[in-house]
């Protein structure tokens, strides 16, 4: 078994020992398959355990080997390695701009307890239309003719703000036209200010939103709260009451703390029974109006890591066959598809490559996740420079010299599929947040496991397809 992704094979007439790295190649046993791992841009094969024993050999080098049996299979097995990119070429480094997130506005209508977005003294202000359509048309000049870009419409609440909503999709659609792009609109809502119009309007422009929304109402309502401290789900019910088929059309975000951290199956229930289309999560991260806050926001990582191991145990089992649980699925894309789609899952990550996200006041950030009073932002000002001199700065080159191979993931053998952790999540340019790096590890050693030893999880990859 390797990972099915169609690539061309080293040409016939290329030595395979010229362009093998054998000290890039890590190897771990389940059962009697051997998981062979490219640890600097994860991809992967599987095979019969009895190769273990030649494996060792290939550090020797080609001619080396005076028996001409064992010397030809080790040429066959580096070819086979070379062939599947292991050992033999780098990982995705995008340079392209793909993902711009907007964020519309720093109003919200409801104040929840941990807000990473909104920091004690701020003002509830809009974004500037014109800097915001200007971000737009030099997102798409960067993305390039016959390329797409992905635009994240986000607050605040971006539904509190629809007219400049509106006025941003149809530039984006009439400056994408005009220049040979293709373009595609997201956001991210609270779904509580949904209308008809809004409804009517997203379906016109396929406006694909994700939903925030931590589980059912006793945990949703702990501390996504109203500014008079009362619950919100049962504004989103009233939502969901309304406009039922639009809403399920869409998946939910939650953002995990310390009360749900031991409840990921329940959550993934939760939305999968009301018809929801999927289900993401997100690791509470203390910045915005929960910096030096409240103890019961950080996750437990213990209970983190058997809630996981029991969601994922389930999914294995086929109880969500169809239903995208992406706290397993995008680890399970990654593993099969190989890293580089996913930003947030690579060596080299998407911060200041191939996404950037503007402010509501024109700051330009690598990342919206990144702290905004710390040192990696922002990387400029509309109101003073413009997308491709933000990119093109020092500080948004020192962000992308991010590399925790040079320390701490040395020598992981999933480095190549974890990417090292979220730089945001993770204190430092080389830093690592110590649960992302637990969770990863035991997603991906639990996915490579029943990759490689049963049908199970090509099964579920391929009901979310």
């Amino acid at each position: 078994m390797r990972n099915p992704v169609s690539r061309a094979a080293a040409p016939m007439h290329v030595d395979p020992a010229s362009i093998f790295d054998p000290d890039r190649v890590h190897v771990r046993r389940y059962g009697d398959r051997l998981l062979v791992i490219d640890q600097a841009n994860g991809r992967w094969i599987g095979l019969d355990h009895r190769e273990g024993r030649m494996l060792p050999l290939l550090k020797l080098g080609p001619g080396v080997i005076a028996h001409a049996a064992i010397g030809a299979r080790l040429e066959e097995l580096r070819r086979l390695l070379v062939d599947n990119d292991i050992g033999a070429s780098d990982g995705a480094d995008p340079t392209r701009l793909n993902t711009i997130i907007l964020k519309l506005t720093k109003r919200c209508n409801i104040a929840c307890a941990y807000c990473y977005d909104f920091e004690n003294g701020d003002q509830a202000r809009n974004a500037d239309a014109g800097q915001m359509k200007a971000a737009v048309s030099q997102a798409l000049d960067l993305a390039g003719a016959g390329n797409k870009l992905s635009v994240i419409l986000h607050g605040g609440e971006p539904m509190l703000v629809w007219d400049l909503l509106e006025e941003i999709v149809a530039h984006g659609e009439a400056e994408a036209a005009r220049l040979g792009v293709r373009i595609g609109f997201q956001g991210q809502t609270n779904m509580t200010a949904l209308t008809a119009r809004k409804v009517a309007f997203s379906q016109a422009h396929d406006i694909a939103w994700g939903i925030s929304l931590d589980g059912d109402a006793a945990a949703n309502d702990r501390f996504r709260i109203r500014t008079d401290a009362g619950g919100t789900y049962n504004l989103f019910e009233r939502a969901l009451r309304d406009y039922g088929d639009f809403v399920r059309q869409f998946p939910v975000l939650s953002t995990i703390t310390g009360p749900t951290s031991g409840r990921l199956l329940e959550t993934a229930r939760h939305f999968r029974d009301i018809g929801m289309a999927g289900w993401d999560w997100s690791l509470f991260q203390p910045i915005g109006r929960a910096r030096n806050g409240n103890p019961q926001f950080e996750a437990n990582g213990e209970q983190l890591l058997a809630s996981w191991a029991a969601l994922f145990a389930a999914v294995e089992a086929g109880e969500f066959d169809g239903f995208p649980v992406q706290p397993v699925l995008k680890y399970l894309r990654n593993f099969i598809e190989s890293p580089g789609g996913n930003m947030c899952l690579r060596p080299k990550c998407g911060a200041a490559r191939d996404l950037v996200s503007v402010s509501y006041d024109g700051a330009i950030e690598a990342c919206d996740c990144l702290d905004r009073s710390g040192p990696l932002s922002p990387i400029g000002a509309m109101e003073t420079g413009d997308l491709r001199s933000a990119r093109a700065g020092a500080l948004s080159a020192f962000i992308r010299s991010r590399d925790t191979s040079r320390n701490h993931c040395s020598q992981c053998l999933w480095f190549g599929q974890c990417g090292g952790t979220c730089l945001a999540h993770s204190g430092g340019i080389d830093s690592v947040n110590g649960l992302h790096c637990a969770v990863s590890q035991l997603a991906f050693d639990s996915i490579a496991r029943s990759m490689l030893t049963t049908p199970a999880m090509q099964r579920y990859y391929g009901s979310c397809q």
